[in-house]
């Protein structure tokens, strides 16, 4: 099997129509589902399992919360009609000083789930005109609408539910 490409070497292929947003927002749904899935049975050692200076399955999770707000905010600059949208933080310091590992399963999964509920709902305040607005993504340097951020959340979370799944 080809090695894994790093998420900043990722391509997007965006422009989405927005009529691909139901099908989309299904994945969004989705992640807290498949976290649960990918992680039943699992001990909290194998949980808080490190390979060298990779993060632990708990770690993997406690990103993806770390970033939804992140996300909501990125929606709400399509809401304002920002030309370029928030740079998010490369170096990952608020996860790598969480200390998700401290956490049980059950709280990160609660955690995730209403963290994800709150992007779900502040996706649906947008108007019809934010839906529509074009904004630059600033580190892939491409112009995206929301449904295109809500495709580039999905990518996100399969890369680390697959990063998850691996540890497994």
């Amino acid at each position: 099997m080809p090695n894994r490409e790093p998420w900043v070497n990722h391509k997007f292929n965006l422009g989405f129509d927005i009529g691909w947003t139901q099908n989309i927002m299904s994945r969004i749904k989705d992640t807290g589902i498949r976290i649960q899935h990918h992680t039943l049975g699992l001990t909290n050692e194998r949980l808080s399992y490190k390979e060298g200076d990779k993060w632990s399955i708990k770690e993997h999770i406690g990103h993806l919360i770390d970033l939804e707000e992140l996300w909501s905010n990125r929606f709400l600059q399509f809401q304002i009609f920002v030309p370029e949208l928030v740079h998010a933080d490369m170096s990952n310091q608020l996860t790598d000083q969480a200390n998700h590992n401290d956490k049980s399963i059950q709280t990160l999964s609660e955690e995730f789930n209403n963290e994800r509920q709150k992007l779900i709902n502040t996706f649906h305040s947008l108007s019809d005109e934010a839906l529509n607005h074009q904004a630059l993504h600033p580190r892939i340097k491409e112009l995206m609408r929301p449904v295109d951020l809500l495709f580039f959340i999905a990518e996100h979370d399969d890369h680390h539910i697959t990063s998850i799944s691996s540890l497994k």
